[in-house]
């Protein structure tokens, strides 16, 4: 029973699929008892109800909001943000509105994957203007970084502040 507890709260805190050796390795268990309390859970969580499950992906586990339990996560769950996206969501809130043209200029062409990809998360919006589009962030990224501006000066404060002090 020990074995399991200590299974389930390695994928827990991992927020990631494990490996039965990354698993063996958090818990301290040997590799075949943690694929054994990783093979145990999935069949546990198969036969109770709730909205997470434990699956088997690969040779990966991962434990999970149930397809069926997602909509209600995803309101309270922080959406991670890759670190490669950070500096051109930095380059938008501080620069708002910016022209993605003037963002290609600056960084590139990886700038079309990345403003789609920050579009996904929620965390901009572009509006076309004429051949370009305008790119702003949405009250989504004020949420996710904890930031209360109630304008452009107040954010580009907010940001400038946050730079110099770390």
């Amino acid at each position: 029973m020990k074995e399991l507890i200590a299974v389930e709260a390695a994928l827990f805190s991992a927020g990631r699929p494990l490996d039965p050796t990354e698993t063996a390795e958090a818990t301290g268990l040997s590799r075949n008892k943690a694929l054994g309390a990783l093979d145990a859970l999935v069949e546990i969580y198969k036969s109770r109800e709730g909205a997470l499950e434990v699956i088997k992906l690969g040779t990966k586990y991962a434990l999970q909001l149930k397809s069926e339990a997602i909509e209600f996560g995803r309101r309270l769950a922080p959406q991670e943000i890759p670190s490669y996206l950070l500096r051109t969501l930095a380059l938008i809130a501080h620069e708002q509105p910016m022209m993605q043209k003037e963002l290609k200029y600056k960084l590139g062409d990886k700038v079309y994957e990345h403003v789609s990809e920050l579009e996904e998360l929620g965390m901009i919006q572009r509006e076309r203007k004429g051949r370009s589009f305008e790119l702003t962030v949405t009250s989504a990224f004020l949420e996710y970084f904890g930031i209360e501006a109630e304008n452009q000066s107040e954010m580009k404060a907010y940001l400038e502040k946050a730079l110099t002090s770390s």
